[in-house]
């Protein structure tokens, strides 16, 4: 599906919640007069009444003395209450407002039970007769409407300014809703649309080395912090959660407006615990769809954005975090409020209740769980347990809401938004599964803990920082849908000439620079005669290192079964690949990273450093990287990171493009050089790491 439908069907589903949220599409208790008219003679017995329920309970859970029918039948009723409107109604309330209102609301809430007369033909039963005398508010508990009577001015009043204060605040609400949407899901376009304005190409130089590139907390980000405490995000990602917490803060705590006397809340405390709960319920339900839009792999904002899925990865644990808050805010306020007004006992063990019960302790449950100790433990129990806790969340809240307003109030929509989200990454999954077709894998041993897996018949471009999700579902029959990360390589680019910059030896076992090298830096770029690299049906090549799971179970196979969910791309490369001067550094396997770049820059210089268990692989790249004119190769030892970017930064590149695959601890140093250097220097420094979020 292309980006522009992916974002339309995005922009469709937004414009559908906010035409049906209460203050956009939905009133709550419009005309305002009618409402109070109905609700200051909703206690009054009619003749037709269950006199046995008399002075029962009529609010919510109670049942109601007056039916529907009685309501539709009965003539003081329709004649008071059709008085009342006419008279406390103004010009601003057409006619239709008021016969619409009539045939929804005069038997109860959109009953579908219709009164015998319309509004109009209800004021006309008064013509003629003298104008009513009796007020409403005289009639005594038992005493029964038996004639047209005026209504009660200060009960009309006061049932007035409460529903319109009620009303204000859910259209509030509303508004802090569309907010905090608009905020989470336009922050990240509009900050990647400054990068392309080109009055910005200088700042973004700068902003880089001192926002986008530096961990917030010391070197750590792509390695997670001591005692499993997750992964730092870099400055310019702490910026973003920053202002996402502040922006909940503030939409949590503004916008409220109280009204005494308050015929729902006995108190101020109780509007406030109302309001309060009410808020954090609606913008939980806001980050539901968010929430998973930002974990999925086909998230349009990685089409819309220059952020890469690791970001988003990074985000959406954040943003889970803030959804776990409001959820558990809006359920103690809750609580509280039911405990003060004495109405806890009632509702406590009614479904609704219950079923927002169960959605407050999945969704505190899978936030605890999906921290970086439980994930590490076991991945893919964890993700097991992660989906049921998810749909116990989504289906927790839909039938709170469902039982309890019965899809009066839109909330319904953020639900539909949740499963839509979920639905559309998952379909797209499938899609792609299906579009690449079951592949028969050939499985070989590079080394005791690498594999290589040749799949055959894939057309993919030998393209930068892409990756495709693998499937071996014999591997281990249990659990078929075990799947992981790696990176694409076409075979054809490991049998490839092509893109040669000119012979060169390398050194195992020690570091070495090579002449050629040292003459591209005393006289600048090499000219380069590269053909394009040959992508026929020749199909790509993953190389796998064992680990836990289903990698470890992998064994040599002349017809392995395999899926393949992919290409999928996790970082945009274009800036690194607009440099003066394109630095890869490799550690272990995540050369098979590294290699697509080789072919799209003319002037690459290659640092791969490996261990001595994994020299299968270097002998397994040997042809395809002797075409690579600059390169260090050094098995057994350590590169010094700090060296080998200094001496890069003394040549006198104006830009220089950095690209690193390996141990999360390489990529933080890496990181972390870059961003000193481009803070530093003169130098112009674009940073790339490849490397996988889980």
């Amino acid at each position: 599906m292309s980006t522009m439908g992916s974002l339309s069907l995005a922009l469709l589903a937004f414009t559908g919640t906010t035409n049906a949220m209460i203050g956009y599409g939905i009133d709550m208790y419009k005309p305002n007069c009618a409402f109070a008219c109905r609700n200051s003679m909703s206690s009054v017995m009619l003749s037709c009444s269950d006199m046995d329920m008399a002075g029962g309970h009529h609010g919510h859970g109670g049942a109601m003395p007056t039916s529907p029918e009685c309501y539709a039948g009965d003539t003081p009723w329709l004649t008071s209450l059709a008085y009342c409107i006419n008279a406390t109604c103004d010009a601003t309330v057409a006619p239709w407002i008021r016969e619409r209102y009539w045939a929804e609301q005069c038997t109860g809430d959109k009953t579908g039970v219709q009164p015998k007369w319309t509004y109009q033909q209800s004021l006309q039963q008064l013509q003629n007769k003298s104008a009513p005398t009796k007020k409403i508010g005289d009639l005594g508990e038992h005493d029964i409407l038996d004639e047209t009577m005026l209504y009660d001015d200060f009960l009309w009043e006061s049932f007035r300014g409460t529903l319109n204060a009620f009303e204000n605040a859910e259209t509030h609400h509303s508004r802090m809703i569309i907010s905090l949407i608009v905020f989470t899901f336009a922050t990240p376009i509009l900050l990647s649309l400054l990068g392309h304005l080109p009055f910005m190409t200088g700042i973004i130089d700068k902003l880089k080395p001192r926002f986008i590139y530096p961990s917030l907390i010391g070197t750590y980000h792509t390695r997670p912090l001591p005692f499993y405490l997750g992964n730092a995000p870099t400055a310019g990602q702490a910026l973003w959660i920053a202002g996402f917490a502040i922006v909940n803060v503030m939409l949590t705590a503004v916008g409220y407006t109280l009204y005494t006397p308050n015929l729902y809340f006995a108190t101020k405390e109780y509007q406030i615990l109302c309001y309060v709960a009410a808020r954090t319920g609606g913008l939980s339900f806001a980050l539901a769809p968010l929430v998973i839009l930002f974990a999925g792999r086909n998230n349009i904002l990685l089409w819309l954005t220059n952020w890469s899925h690791s970001t988003f990865m990074l985000l959406h644990r954040w943003v889970a975090r803030f959804f776990t808050l409001h959820v558990i805010l809006h359920s103690l306020l809750e609580l509280v409020l039911y405990q003060k007004q004495g109405t806890l006992a009632e509702n406590q063990s009614t479904p609704f209740w219950v079923w927002g019960i169960i959605g407050t302790l999945a969704c505190t449950i899978m936030v605890v769980t999906a921290t970086l100790y439980f994930r590490r433990l076991s991945y893919e129990i964890f993700l097991i347990i992660h989906i049921i806790l998810a749909v116990f969340t989504i289906v927790g809240s839909w039938y709170h809401i469902e039982i309890r307003f019965e899809r009066k109030w839109g909330y319904e929509y953020y639900m539909y938004a949740a499963c839509a989200v979920w639905f559309f990454d998952r379909l797209l999954r499938v899609g792609r599964i299906l579009k690449n077709g079951m592949r028969k894998a050939t499985v070989t041993q590079v080394s005791d803990d690498i594999m290589r897996v040749d799949i055959p018949g894939l057309k993919w471009e030998a393209e930068p920082g892409r990756h495709t999700y693998a499937y071996f579902p014999s591997v281990n029959p249990l659990r078929p849908w075990e799947n992981h990360p790696f990176s694409v390589i076409p075979t054809a680019l490991l049998q490839s000439r092509g893109h040669s910059l000119g012979p060169v030896s390398s050194s195992r076992g020690s570091q070495h620079s090579s002449n050629a090298a040292d003459d591209i830096e005393k006289t600048g770029a090499a000219t380069v005669t590269s053909a394009p690299v040959a992508t026929s049906a020749a199909g790509i090549s993953l190389f796998v290192r064992k680990s836990a799971g289903m990698t470890r179970a992998l064994k040599e196979h002349s017809s392995l079964t395999t899926l393949l969910d992919g290409p999928y791309l996790n970082n945009k490369p274009a800036s690194v690949l607009k440099t003066d001067r394109l630095v890869l550094l490799a550690g272990g396997i995540g050369i098979t990273g590294i290699l697509p770049f080789i072919a799209h820059h003319h002037n690459v210089k290659l640092h791969w450093g490996i261990k001595p268990t994994s020299q299968g692989l270097v002998d397994e790249l040997e042809e395809v990287l002797r075409g690579v004119r600059e390169k260090e190769i050094s098995v057994g030892r350590r590169f010094d990171l700090e060296a080998v970017l200094a001496k890069e930064a003394q040549v006198g590149w104006g830009r220089i493009g950095v690209v690193v695959c390996g141990p999360g601890s390489m990529c933080d140093e890496v990181r972390s050089i870059v961003a000193r250097r481009g803070r530093e220097g003169k130098v112009v420094w674009e940073l790339d790491v490849e490397a996988f979020s889980w």
